[in-house]
């Protein structure tokens, strides 16, 4: 490993659903021209993991590693009552060492805004993690003191308290949730960061893209606002590097987690288990026991059984599943076992199967009828496009970058995305062994491939 440089710094810009397409418009863009033009690109995209939701993707962004290895199979921890309490805020929801972890070991000083799944990260110094309000009477400062900031980054918080929607501290996820006035808050808050404590290696992640998606289908004119809007952060990124004094030495790197398809519908699967009498529920709809229970990532889904020991149930639950499949008209396009899943798709954890869409239809976790849900933006598996489905399929997530580091005007077909966390630790001259990915060394200068 060739002696760490304390003069680098690698900044990692993530946009949710963010494609290949996009980048055509973004090209024309100032900001994009000024700091991204003339370096590295994966022209075909990054080919993402299964499920190809937020969580699990940011998660093998930073460790490298496939959800069989991190463990970490959707947005949200297992339940039958509600996901809103769910979602997997922490980094103790992973099992293997990240980017960051590695950086501070080697000195490193790291930061992380909006990042999925950092809540509590004890290796980012300056932490400001994907967190809304989930308890009744949280405040902004109490909400983030939560999730593991610092009374330093507090007090940044506090200090970009303008940039939020109106009425933030009242609504919850609801306000958390509005694009693009909470992603202007993050970016506002990433910058204080840069300008105030330069971290060596700093992470941001804004879901415009994503949002947009959802509400509006997969491309359209929606998507030129966005890029628009996406330049604008590229810029105050950029800027807020150059005040910091990064000069030369900064990494600048444009990443997404998958793409988005449009759907045409949404079908609750829990009303076919329980057709099927894998579970029952009481007169409001709430599940009050089950032997089987679809557990949703919009486009796919796992299907968990309550006692997987039980070998005579879960023939009967993947039988009645096969069925389903056969009959064509309930939107499942194939059937996974638990062993087909790892052995094909690198994905594994305690469901029994995964169920994947035809390619147009998205999957809820109503357990009554009506069987198919109309289109709602409340959730982002209900949306007029959305993603969860297996990685090779529809647009693919980008990867710019410029820097030092890069090859100018160098290209690559393709990428993985547990190919990135090597390649940035190729970068800083640390190891992650356990990462499944390999460094993109062709898309770096030689002495970054000497490690």
């Amino acid at each position: 490993m060739r002696p760490m440089n304390k003069e680098k710094k690698l900044l990692v810009f993530s946009v949710d659903a963010m494609v290949c397409e996009d980048l055509a418009l973004l090209r024309e863009k100032p900001n994009f021209r000024k700091y991204l033009a003339g370096g590295c690109e994966v022209t075909g995209g990054m080919k993402g993991i299964y499920p190809s939701v937020t969580y699990p993707a940011h998660v093998s962004m930073v460790t490298g590693c496939y959800p069989a290895s991190h463990k970490v199979t959707s947005n949200f921890s297992f339940t039958t009552t509600g996901k809103d309490q769910n979602w997997l805020w922490f980094s103790d929801a992973y099992r293997t060492e990240d980017l960051f972890a590695a950086a501070k070991k080697a000195g490193y000083t790291t930061g992380a805004i909006s990042w999925p799944c950092s809540a509590r990260n004890p290796n980012i110094d300056w932490l400001m993690a994907e967190y809304w309000m989930p308890n009744p009477g949280d405040t902004l400062t109490g909400s983030f003191r939560d999730a593991g900031s610092s009374e330093e980054m507090l007090e940044i918080i506090e200090s970009c308290r303008e940039f939020l929607p109106e009425g933030y501290e009242k609504g919850g996820k609801k306000n958390f949730m509005q694009w693009p006035q909470i992603d202007r808050f993050n970016i506002r808050v990433a910058c204080e960061v840069i300008e105030k404590h330069a971290p060596d290696v700093m992470f941001v992640h804004v879901g415009l893209f994503d949002a947009a998606r959802h509400a509006h289908g997969c491309f359209g004119e929606h998507i030129a606002a966005a890029v628009k809007e996406l330049d604008g952060y590229i810029g105050q990124l950029g800027e807020a590097c150059g005040r910091a004094g990064y000069g030369e030495a900064l990494d600048f790197v444009l990443v997404s987690d998958h793409g988005q398809m449009d759907i045409r519908r949404s079908i609750n699967l829990n009303v076919l288990l329980a057709d099927g009498g894998f579970l029952q529920t009481d007169e409001r709809g709430r599940v009050t026991s089950w032997k089987a229970y679809s557990f949703s990532n919009a486009m796919s889904s796992l299907v968990y059984v309550a006692d997987p020991a039980d070998d005579k149930l879960c023939r009967e639950v993947y039988h009645y599943l096969c069925h389903l499949c056969r009959e064509g008209i309930y939107g499942i396009g194939r059937v996974f076992t638990r062993r087909e899943a790892a052995f094909l798709e690198h994905l594994d954890g305690e469901f029994c199967f995964v169920l994947e869409s035809d390619g147009y239809t998205s999957f809820g976790d109503g357990a009554v009828r009506p069987l198919v849900h109309n289109f709602d933006c409340s959730d982002y598996r209900f949306g007029k496009a959305t993603h969860g489905y297996l990685p090779e399929k529809g647009p693919q997530p980008v990867f710019v970058a410029k820097g030092p580091d890069f090859i100018p005007n160098r290209t690559q077909k393709r990428g993985r995305l547990i190919d990135e966390a090597p390649t940035f630790a190729a970068i800083l001259g640390v190891g992650l062994p356990e990462a499944d990915g390999r460094a993109m060394t062709g898309l770096l200068r030689k002495e970054e491939k000497e490690i």
